[in-house]
């Protein structure tokens, strides 16, 4: 029986996530559904994976082994044959196979969220047909949080050695645990980071007054506000009060303001970047030669740099400070269920986060490294020291409980500051009365 707490969270994620339960899954051939599962029989499996169950409790097999673990990921990490990071993750479930006899790994693309996503189609299975359940899902933080309330999350001390998990970088382990337990293995990561053209700046500008020429767009349009709040909390921002509740500086943030206001009088930032409303707008705008400087994502930045003469990437300039970089990303979760299949779907997710896989997976994937051993492993003698940059000073973003309270109020501070509405006290007084508690 579930315990009331998980009955609760269930049953709401269930209003969204009814009836949209994985049939029998389609093999592949065409794009990722992304509302939809798509099953992925890898190749090279000891034989021919049958389909997923049929919602009664009995598991799948293979017919040369009982065993199968059933794998869900969102679309951007399938083992697709046509992109070089689908190609290794292909080859390393592959391997796990071959030192595994008897083990077949089936693979489900769902969409990353919404009600035919990840989370709502575990807990709809969770609740009605517990026999189709993953023994593996990959999910962000937050969705992570919400499946371990509900009791669908297996922990993950008792199965993994210590000396992996204390190998993950400090925000890879604040990403991982919820309620100071390890939950989660971060696999995949991604921040903001600035892009830059190194026949304009040979050397990283790496504060605000080395902006002298060019021009730099940021999504300043973004709900979740997350540029400004990366540089209100480098400049000492609180994002709570004592009691927990969200919090805003108005000293800090109106610090912030002005840094804004001063590239917007030297012309370096434009009024036009409250048009740009996330990391790939402000990307594209640079990769086509619009922007000479651009707040971007990481993961932007690592998949497309190549394509772009002469472009390399740093933390966020500071004033001074240190720098920083918010994360957010993607664990490997263990679903609650058979504790047989719990070790063996253990030793799969030891075995793609191991360095000698995980680091090409991460260079291939151009996602950030959670493992100081898995960046060692990255050939790219350019990139490497760019991603040691940023995973150095990584922090976990906000909650996106958090984000939907202080995005909108710093977002309209920009907005009202680069407009000429209000000087960047007068904004940041209003957007603290709007956020902090009475």
């Amino acid at each position: 029986m579930l315990p009331l707490q998980r009955w609760a969270v269930v049953g709401l994620l269930l209003v969204t996530g009814c009836g949209l339960l994985p049939g029998r899954a389609t093999p592949t051939g065409g794009a990722p559904a992304t509302n939809s599962a798509t099953e992925v029989v890898t190749p090279g499996t000891p034989g021919t994976a049958v389909g997923p169950g049929d919602g009664t409790g009995g598991s799948t097999a293979t017919p040369a082994g009982p065993v199968a673990l059933r794998v869900w990921l969102p679309p951007e990490f399938t083992p697709d044959l046509s992109t070089d990071s689908g190609r290794l993750l292909s080859e390393q479930i592959q391997a796990f196979e071959s030192a595994h006899p008897g083990t077949a790994v089936e693979i489900r693309t769902k969409a990353a969220n919404g009600p035919g996503g990840l989370l709502a189609a575990l807990a709809a299975a969770a609740a009605v047909a517990p026999g189709v359940l993953p023994n593996v899902i990959a999910l962000k933080r937050d969705d992570l949080a919400t499946a371990v309330a509900a009791g669908l999350v297996a922990p993950l001390d008792a199965l993994l050695p210590a000396a992996m998990l204390g190998d993950f970088y400090p925000f890879a382990q604040a990403m991982g645990r919820v309620n100071g337990v390890w939950v989660g293995l971060p696999f995949a990561a991604d921040a903001r980071v600035m892009a830059y053209l190194t026949s304009i700046y040979p050397s990283p500008p790496l504060r605000w007054t080395d902006l002298v020429t060019g021009t730099l767009v940021m999504p300043a349009g973004e709900p979740s506000g997350l540029t400004v709040l990366t540089l209100y909390q480098a400049q000492g921002g609180a994002l709570t009060d004592a009691d927990g509740k969200p919090h805003l500086d108005a000293e800090a943030l109106a610090r912030t303001l002005e840094l804004f206001q001063r590239l917007q009088t030297a012309g370096t930032l434009e009024q036009s970047t409250l048009d740009y409303s996330d990391a790939a707008k402000t990307w594209e705008a640079f990769r086509g030669r619009r922007a000479t400087l651009a707040v971007t994502s990481a993961q932007m930045f690592l998949a497309g740099y190549a394509r772009v003469e002469g472009a390399s990437a740093t933390l966020l300039p500071t004033s001074g400070e240190a720098p920083l970089a918010l994360v957010e990303g993607w664990s490997w979760v263990l679903v609650n269920g058979d504790p047989q299949h719990a070790v063996l779907a253990a030793e799969l997710t030891g075995w793609l986060l191991a360095p000698e896989q995980h680091g090409p997976w991460t260079e291939a994937a151009a996602v950030l490294p959670t493992r100081a051993g898995s960046l060692a492993g990255w050939k790219s003698t350019r990139l490497a020291p760019v991603v040691s940059d940023i995973v150095a000073h990584a922090q976990l973003q906000p909650t996106g409980a958090a984000l939907a309270v202080l995005g909108p109020a710093l977002r309209q501070a920009l907005a009202d500051v680069l407009g000429g509405r209000a000087t960047p006290f007068a904004a940041a007084t209003v957007a603290a009365g709007k956020v902090n508690a009475p």
